[in-house]
């Protein structure tokens, strides 16, 4: 039996199974595009090869700035946007969470 938790995304209430959740490392030498197409690719499966690069679906490096941004505020931030038909939200604390397709 699986855990399910309410999520929002642009104002629209949903319930979804639990997310899968990974640690994105910022002190290596792992990008944040790389991280979160790492994360696809264990939710659905898919190898990192066989998916659409993610600038199809966003801006890597305004990705990036606004995440590192997030890193200097004392509340807990973070972005969620679309990828692959996955919900995909990146915490400043590095925490990528990619909600199962609706």
């Amino acid at each position: 039996m699986s855990k399910t938790e309410t999520h929002t995304v642009d104002a629209i209430e949903y319930e979804s199974e639990t997310p899968l959740r990974m640690q994105a490392d910022w002190s290596g030498t792992e990008t944040l595009d790389s991280a979160v197409t790492c994360a696809i690719s264990r939710a659905t499966g898919v190898s990192v090869t066989e998916l659409a690069p993610l600038y199809e679906y966003m801006d890597p490096d305004a990705l990036h700035e606004f995440v590192a941004s997030m890193r200097d505020r004392e509340t807990q931030t973070s972005i969620t946007f679309q990828y692959e038909g996955h919900d995909v939200t990146v915490r400043a604390d590095g925490e990528i969470l990619v909600w199962p397709a609706r």
